[in-house]
């Protein structure tokens, strides 16, 4: 009785513990969902917000953009009324006329343009009392306005351009903007500036007029930060973004003021003493002056309060709930998962035949069951699968291993291979791609002549390391019984194309150098041509014939070839795993790459050589998987 009653204790510990962690799901799911929400709620006061100034924005720039294209459309008259100057009025009044969001149009000429005009000659249209167009000349010593940023600015750019907002004394007495189109002559020399004035009254009315939320306030800046709209008119003009929040530390800030003067849009919440604020601003594609909306933190997080206290009072009606309904199925269900829990310790343990707990009834612990048996016996039936392969690979390993060495002994790997000659230096070098490979270099002197053969076998790995097999013992027997070249790579073709199912094939090229006269003769099957490196560092390609790979087809008539070695020459041999080595961006090593290579190291000795050669190769791959074997030799005829 005693027992029962301390099993049923411990599965209140663990229903209660169950339960525990239930809540804290449940609390950090409600939490979570109203961090959601507020930040839902905050994303669409955002996106609020950036729409009022997209569509601001969008009609500030149809208002700048129309008067570009005014411009534009007037640029082409002012070369052909240039006799007369004083027809230049009629320009600018035209201008004024076809356009009611133009202020004021202008011709500022270049400094003694028209001698008869004087120096400042700069016709000029603007509206005037009750909106009648009205027109002077302003140019003149008091109203220099070669000086002016609208005249200069756009004459170094080369280019039409917005000017900074001004206030413009002597012209149209008012804030304004100017758009500057340089006008050129037929030898393109600047003559004129055209230009046309924007008031910024309208941009005060439009900016000041947007009403996202009822404590924002609206605020623009011109590309280099002044105010141009602002609640503070003190400020307009007169101040700047920098000047006005000097001393201020808010990281935010140094953000904010690097997206205005780089035209970017964006947001940031500013941390002033008054509260925190956001600030949504974006720019004005035609001038880069940037819009600005300064809401308040607390107004756009007003509903956020409301919504938190309504999901608290749910979200503790909804967690006694399911306490209540959820007590006395857990209870049930623990007992048989405690069971199942140390089966599946037992199997952890390497007992995969433990026994399990007899389950009568047909729901999801039934199934379970019948996982946890499917289980054990896909446990066991892996582990002698993996046995069984990791044995196989162990042997297959060994026996790469032993062929490697078998295939390594079948070519010399003694080098110097002929210290007792003053005549001769040759070395050489195999690096298969795989366990084994298919490339094969092999040599022998007969009565003073040296026989030497460079091949290598279509494809890698073990079919290809036979056929290497067969051609090395096949060299050194047919050698011995022809005296040309041709004659060998004949015969080794044929015994190579006798019974060739599988299509394999091999490219080799076979040369017999006479010690005592430097005279050599040669034969290639489809190989890459050899390099001469000469005494004064000159490296060349032999001269090969194309003739066939050997095992292709039996009975090819092979061309052999001759040419005089010189003394201190040397003979540079080499497969396709040299100039074809790529690195990880498939870049290949490359004929030029290796012929360069050989002309910094031509007076080195030929092991020498060959140790750089490998070694310019290992770097220009960098860490790539090498793709195929190489192979090289290197004879100096000393």
């Amino acid at each position: 009785m005693t027992k029962k009653k301390n099993k049923e204790t411990i599965s209140g510990r663990l229903m209660g513990r169950v339960l525990i962690v239930s809540a804290l799901i449940f609390t950090f799911t409600f939490t979570l969902f109203l961090h959601m929400a507020a930040n839902k709620m905050r994303e669409d006061a955002t996106a609020h917000a950036h729409r009022e100034l997209s569509n601001t924005i969008h009609q500030i720039d149809a208002v700048l953009r129309s008067v570009e294209i005014a411009v534009e459309n007037t640029a082409w008259i002012v070369p052909h009324l240039l006799a007369t100057p004083d027809s230049m009025y009629n320009i600018t009044e035209r201008m004024l006329h076809n356009n009611d969001f133009i202020y004021g149009a202008g011709v500022a000429f270049e400094p003694d343009y028209f001698r008869s005009e004087g120096h400042h000659f700069s016709p000029y249209s603007y509206r005037g009392d009750e909106g009648l167009v009205q027109s002077k000349q302003v140019g003149g010593k008091a109203y220099d306005y070669h000086y002016m940023d609208w005249y200069q600015i756009p004459k170094l750019l080369d280019q039409p351009y917005w000017s900074e907002p001004y206030y413009d004394d002597g012209g149209g007495e008012k804030m304004m903007t100017t758009y500057s189109k340089p006008l050129y002559d037929d030898e393109g020399k600047l003559y004129a500036m055209l230009i046309a004035d924007l008031s910024l009254e309208w941009l005060t009315d439009l900016v000041g007029g947007i009403k996202v939320f009822d404590k924002a306030y609206n605020l623009m800046v011109s590309r280099n930060a002044s105010f141009i709209v602002h609640p503070n008119r003190e400020l307009i003009l007169g101040e700047t973004i920098f000047s006005s929040t000097y001393g201020d530390t808010d990281k935010s800030l140094a953000k904010m003021q690097d997206d205005i003067l780089n035209g970017r849009a964006g947001q940031v919440l500013r941390d002033n003493k008054g509260g925190k604020y956001f600030v949504f601003y974006s720019p004005v594609e035609t001038t880069q002056w940037t819009v600005a909306i300064v809401c308040p933190r607390s107004e756009l997080y007003a509903g956020v309060k409301t919504l938190r206290g309504l999901l608290i009072i749910l979200g503790i009606i909804a967690l006694l709930l399911m306490i209540a309904l959820s007590y006395k199925g857990i209870r049930k269900v623990v007992a048989p998962v405690e069971e199942f829990s140390d089966v599946a310790k037992k199997i952890a343990q390497g007992d995969f035949t433990a026994e399990l707990p007899e389950i009568r009834s047909k729901d999801e612990l039934c199934e379970l069951r019948d996982s946890f048996e499917y289980l054990q016996q896909s446990l066991v039936q892996y582990i002698d699968e993996l046995k069984a392969t990791t044995a196989n690979k162990e042997r297959i390993e060994s026996e790469l291993r032993i062929a490697r060495g078998i295939q390594m002994g079948m070519i010399p790997k003694i080098f110097p291979p002929f210290p007792e000659r003053d005549d001769l230096a040759l070395a050489a070098k195999l690096v298969p791609a795989k366990e084994v490979g298919g490339d094969l270099y092999d040599f022998f002197i007969e009565d003073e002549k040296l026989y030497f053969i460079v091949g290598d076998v279509s494809g890698k790995g073990i079919p290809a390391s036979l056929v290497m097999a067969v051609t090395c013992r096949l060299f050194r027997s047919v050698a011995s019984h022809f005296d040309k070249p041709e004659e060998i790579i004949a015969s080794l073709n044929d015994s190579l194309a006798d019974g060739n199912e599988s299509n394999m094939f091999c490219t080799a090229f076979l040369g017999v150098l006479d010690l005592k006269t430097g005279h050599l003769s040669y034969c290639n099957a489809g190989h890459n041509a050899p390099l001469i490196i000469g005494a004064d560092g000159r490296v060349a390609p032999v001269n090969v014939l194309p003739n066939l790979p050997l095992g292709l087809f039996g009975g090819f008539p092979y061309e052999g070839q001759e040419m005089q070695v010189d003394k201190q020459t040397m003979l540079y041999l080499f497969t396709d795993g040299v100039n074809e080595a790529e690195n990880n961006q498939k870049t290949q090593f490359g004929d030029l790459r290796l012929a360069a290579l050989l002309r910094r190291k031509a007076t080195l000795e030929p092991c020498d050589i060959i140790a750089a050669t490998l070694a310019e190769v290992e770097q220009h791959a960098d860490g790539a998987e090498q793709s195929d074997d190489i192979t090289v030799m290197c004879i100096k005829y000393c």
